[in-house]
């Protein structure tokens, strides 16, 4: 019996109840289609339940540290209870569950089902690093897959040397599964903390992050037709008001939302982007300069306060809230403003700072700066209570919240002056990502060269590759690259060297803006022309 009729088997015999069926979906692997024959609702719009998990097959933390295998409760003993995060837990028991069907003859758990039909997933994250590096060269999100890739490999060298932690496993791991179980989790994780806010819940969750059978093998779609929610028994599906069901017998599929992503997150995450993707928006680390007299009033600002030192820019900026327009066509939120403003102040805008014996410790890392588990390193955790307090003045008004910066800095008279340099700034780091991107064009073209591509583990190991002629016609030379990648990794090199093409075109885009916002000011604003004109004097 194939893996997916066994897995559906397993559903029903355990509990799941639904009217979808997992199937291929073009393009996109597997999906969930509306199975018309089983369905009785409504042939308008879907109603009632599509969808019935009990709690008893949804994977979380709670769930897999209750589970009675030897092995894994050796290895959270190794690592210690207390370090086990929702990811790390989900991550061991993929892991392990999944080497264990090497084993033939093994005993199934529970859940072999589920994990046997869980696909092989392609992001640049696991794909072979030389091709990632050339076929992403330069570009913003290279940095992110290699920062990545590298935290990996440092928590899969700790996990298995120091700790021991898969010494009783009768299969040990290498570190490519241990990024396909990472990848793996983020692919298919639900937030049931979310959910549980979104629709005003009173049920108490212990645990935020869950896998759910069935449910995950739902494909992204900007407008999801269905709608879930968390109940005593489990977790429900119903179609929404964008779930029509046809008069012809044609299955429609049922789409999730993995929310409002740009291509870049999306590609990270789950290795695919949208054609005409309506999120733009672009993330980049923005350092302050080390040699700014005001370094460290600053650093201790933006730590305290919880600003990341980084910039989000964004060319549409729709329905969101609290948003600042940096310059005509360009927005930025709220903590990349007073990032903005920060770096910009100097000591003739009436910057200054003091130091300040507190009570307690109060420079520590902000969750902000946690995000996307980029913990910060130790040596940036000062004890302040050691020696003292170190607090930025303007002006002669302490600044201990970003409430007061908000409410200082747009009245200074040098506030234009201020908004100027900002635009600099960030103008000079976007033709930095620009340049950098035209630069390495040469490592794209070397990475398609034949004897590179062989660098991917694949079925051509002992094979002499076939090298392209010039009279090969455009489609005979996709079907050899095919051929020599296999068709996952093939297709995710396709997206990465377009998503390339498309950093490349909206860091030129936000370029030309911020140099036609640069413009206006100095042609238009006439304290900027009055300052630069005594300036030049």
């Amino acid at each position: 019996m194939p893996l997916l009729s066994q897995f559906e088997s397993w559903a029903t015999a355990n509990g799941i109840t639904t009217s979808l069926v997992p199937k291929t979906s073009e393009g996109m692997g597997v999906g969930l289609f509306v199975d018309m024959a089983a369905d009785q609702s409504n042939q308008e719009t879907a109603s009632g339940d599509l969808l019935f998990v009990p709690h008893s097959l949804i994977l979380s933390r709670s769930n897999i540290l209750s589970q009675p295998c030897p092995d894994l409760a050796f290895t959270i003993g190794a690592i210690g209870e207390h370090a086990i995060t929702e990811r790390l837990a989900l991550l061991l028991f993929l892991l392990y569950e999944r080497l264990i069907l090497k084993i033939e003859g093994s005993t199934p758990s529970k859940v072999t089902p589920y994990i046997a039909v869980l696909p092989e997933i392609s992001t640049p994250v696991t794909l072979d690093p030389e091709l990632v590096q050339g076929y992403l060269a330069g570009t913003i999100l290279l940095d992110s897959v290699c920062a990545k890739r590298k935290k990996l490999e440092a928590e899969y060298a700790q996990l298995s040397g120091n700790r021991g932690a898969f010494e009783h496993w009768p299969v040990k791991p290498t570190v490519t599964d241990f990024i396909w179980a990472d990848a793996t989790v983020w692919s298919r994780v639900l937030s049931f903390q979310s959910q549980v806010k979104q629709n005003e819940n009173e049920l108490e969750l212990g645990d935020d992050l869950h896998m759910v059978p069935y449910l995950d093998f739902a494909n992204h779609a900007n407008q999801s037709n269905i709608r879930w929610q968390v109940d005593e028994q489990g977790l429900r599906v119903w179609g929404n008001e964008h779930l029509t069901l046809p008069e012809d017998a044609k299955e429609p599929e049922v789409f999730l939302s993995y929310g409002e992503k740009p291509n870049a997150e999306l590609l990270f995450l789950y290795g695919f982007t949208l054609k005409d993707n309506p999120t733009k928006f672009l993330t980049f680390p923005l350092p302050m300069d080390e040699e700014d007299p005001y370094y460290m009033p600053k650093a201790h600002t933006l730590m305290r306060q919880g600003i990341p030192p980084r910039v989000t820019l964004y060319v549409e900026c729709g329905t969101m809230t609290d948003m600042f327009e940096l310059c005509s066509g360009l927005w930025i939120n709220k903590k990349s403003l007073y990032l903005l403003w920060i770096y910009a102040l100097n000591e003739e805008d009436g910057l200054s700072a003091l130091i300040e014996e507190p009570e307690s410790k109060v420079c520590v890392p902000h969750k902000d700066l946690a995000e996307n588990d980029d913990e910060p390193e130790e040596v940036d955790l000062v004890d302040e209570e050691d020696v003292g307090r170190l607090i930025m003045t303007i002006q002669g008004t302490q600044i201990l919240s970003n409430e007061q910066l908000e409410a200082v800095v747009p009245k200074l008279e040098i506030y234009p002056i201020l908004m100027l340099r900002a635009l600099v700034t960030v103008a000079a780091r976007v033709e930095h990502y620009v340049a950098r991107i035209m630069e390495t064009g040469d490592k794209v073209q070397k990475t398609e060269h034949v004897e590179i591509v062989r660098a991917v583990r694949c079925e051509l190991d002992d094979v002499e590759p076939i090298r392209s002629s010039p009279a090969l016609s455009q489609l005979e030379e996709d079907k050899e690259e095919v051929l020599r990648l296999g068709p996952h990794v093939a297709n995710l090199v396709v997206i990465l060297k377009n998503y390339r093409v498309e950093e490349m075109e909206y860091l030129v885009q936000v370029g030309d803006l911020l140099g036609e916002g640069q413009t206006k000011m100095l042609e238009e604003n006439d304290f900027v022309q009055e300052y630069l004109a005594k300036m030049q004097h």
